[in-house]
């Protein structure tokens, strides 16, 4: 049976038919008939028992483009450019012969080279010895139908704002790509936090920062092929999942081009915006076979990356995620530390070498945890922002050193109070400066006599609104350090730009003994920074000979145990600094 002989013959009963055969109409109602065919919406054409085209009405016309005159004699499979092939035709065929009808959907291509997809309904009609004498088929064009519902498919599995899968269909499509995987075959699950967007989307506004994370989610999309996946399942958090990842030092390279990608500014209108991201990684099937296991892993290994990481990329282990439980205990606890007093300040004396005084104490945040002892800030910072107290504890310290410098100046002491705020510059956002520095001074102390010391890798990653960050600050009378330098990435020619009053050598670079390579980075960094008029400032001075070094090469200032450990408040105000074998009152 060809497609042009796809019916018994019209004098034969069909096949298998045990329904009653349809009767012709009356001749008298075909003229009725015929007059409705011609307002008819649906396209509708009468065929003979063979599905040559007898009559068309103009809907049907339209439909086909193509006029009566052309159509009629035409087997209907040829009446239009089709999408199918014949054997799709024989299916519908055998199926109208068993059950008397069918309808589905065919597709043609219009002459404008256009896809429509069309509705079609067709049935047998039977004389009174119940011969097939015609067939009858209904036409209607479904192509606004189907977009609608393609469009309505997309929104319930996409992201609307950035085009990429939602959490659900990176769930579905998860569980169908696992089945297709090969036997050896290994996934990565990188989950994608982007670091500084609540500044942007607070200082710039909703609309910037919807095209910020557009930006971004396209240059995510850039990245995968075809069988790998981008999500977004957060305000400012996305998932990938690659493919072909044979070594973690494959999987770190193309780690490393992402981060790239992420950091490059992002220019909307007049700005240029630059955000950056940490990154987790979890692997299927070594970490975990169920999607959900995955995420909770990646999630686990990016706050890794966020806290500890150079690179700001981590891969899980089963250490952090014991790191992660015990952050998620002491987040619970936060709250309940900073309203029952159980948070305090130390403070570590920096001496100037030139004129041995003390111009500052670095404010170093400390937590009496009432079970655990002192807890680390490492440790507690996160939890802290887990607990959403980060806005709250970075006030607590403006407060606390705001009291703290109004006693010191009673009892006589002038130095400067430098804070630290490693792990609290997420909350240093435009309008947060104000309310900072209102704190100072509400407690009758001026805001020239603080410092603040932000970590290089976060000031590095220079935008337009961490820059008025900063100059927010200076603009108030407080001075700006680089804090960490020589810790994470550095750029010379960001530094040159940087509205900063100083920087803080990292104490990973006061090695012990100092060897070739150190002390040639610590002669370039001190050289660079006087050629920029900076102020430095050692951190970790541990020995003479480091101390010597660094006065040799025109440090100014140190601090360190070589100096002395943090202090209690109450011994600051009588601190003499001297080097060892000096007596050091106080």
């Amino acid at each position: 049976m060809d497609q042009h002989n796809w019916l018994p013959r019209g004098d034969a009963p069909v096949p298998g038919s045990t329904s009653a055969p349809r009767r012709a109409p009356p001749a008298g109602s075909l003229t009725l008939a015929r007059q409705v065919m011609q307002y008819t919406r649906e396209g509708i054409v009468i065929m003979d028992a063979r599905g040559r085209v007898l009559e068309v009405n103009p809907a049907f016309c339209h439909h086909c483009e193509l006029a009566a005159t052309e159509l009629e004699g035409r087997h209907i499979t040829q009446v239009s450019k089709g999408l199918h092939e014949g054997r799709y035709y024989r299916r519908i065929w055998q199926r109208l012969q068993l059950q008397q009808q069918w309808e589905g959907e065919v597709e043609h291509i219009t002459r404008r080279g256009e896809v429509v997809t069309h509705w079609l309904m067709l049935r047998l009609i039977h004389d009174e010895a119940g011969r097939i004498t015609h067939i009858v088929g209904i036409l209607d064009n479904i192509s606004r139908l189907r977009q609608s519902e393609e469009r309505l498919s997309f929104l319930a599995h996409h992201d609307s704002l950035t085009g990429t899968a939602n959490r659900e269909f990176l769930l579905s499509w998860f569980s169908r790509i696992r089945a297709d995987l090969a036997a050896n075959e290994q996934l990565a699950l990188l989950f994608i936090d982007l670091d500084r967007f609540k500044p942007i989307n607070d200082g710039f506004g909703h609309g910037v920062g919807d095209r910020v994370l557009q930006a971004l989610a396209e240059r995510l999309q850039q990245m995968v092929d075809a069988n790998e996946m981008v999500a977004r399942i957060g305000g400012d958090e996305f998932v990938m999942v690659w493919r072909d990842i044979d070594t973690e030092q494959t999987l770190f390279e193309r780690a490393a081009r992402l981060l790239e990608r992420l950091e490059a500014p992002v220019r909307v209108d007049q700005h240029e915006l630059s955000v950056g991201a940490s990154v987790g990684i979890s692997l299927y099937p070594k970490h975990g076979l169920e999607i959900e296991t995955l995420l909770r892993y990646a999630d686990t290994a990016m706050y890794e990356a966020k806290t500890y990481s150079r690179s700001h990329i981590a891969l899980f282990d089963s250490d952090s995620f014991a790191q992660l439980e015990q952050r998620g205990r002491l987040a619970g606890d936060f709250r309940a530390a900073l309203a029952q007093g159980q948070l305090f300040l130390e403070y570590q004396p920096r001496m100037d070498l030139a004129s041995g005084t003390l111009p500052a104490v670095e404010a170093l945040l400390r937590w009496h945890h009432p079970t655990l002892g002192l807890v680390a800030p490492d440790a507690f910072l996160p939890a802290a922002r887990d607990a959403g107290l980060l806005g709250r504890l970075a006030e607590w310290v403006f407060t606390e050193a705001a009291q703290q410098q109004r006693r010191w100046h009673e009892l006589g002491w002038r130095g400067r109070i430098s804070l630290n705020m490693s792990g609290l510059e997420p909350e240093l956002e435009q309008p947060r400066i104000l309310r900072l520095i209102e704190l100072l001074r509400a407690r009758g102390v001026n805001p020239a006599d603080f410092e603040l010391e932000l970590r290089s890798d976060f000031i590095m990653r220079r935008s337009e609104s961490l820059l008025r960050v900063i100059e927010g600050f200076r603009a108030a009378g407080m001075a700006v350090y680089l804090d960490n330098l020589g810790h994470g990435r550095f750029r010379f020619d960001i530094l040159k730009g940087l509205p900063v009053d100083g920087i803080k050598l990292d104490r990973g670079l006061l090695t012990e003994p100092l060897d070739a390579f150190d002390r040639s980075v610590i002669q370039a960094l001190l050289l660079l920074a006087h050629t920029l008029g900076l102020n430095t400032v050692a951190c970790g001075v541990e020995s003479a000979g480091q101390l010597a070094f660094l006065r040799e090469h025109g440090c100014r200032q140190v601090q360190g145990e070589w100096l002395a450990g943090p202090l209690a408040s109450e011994r600051v105000p009588g601190f003499i600094p001297a080097l060892p074998g000096s007596a050091v009152p106080g």
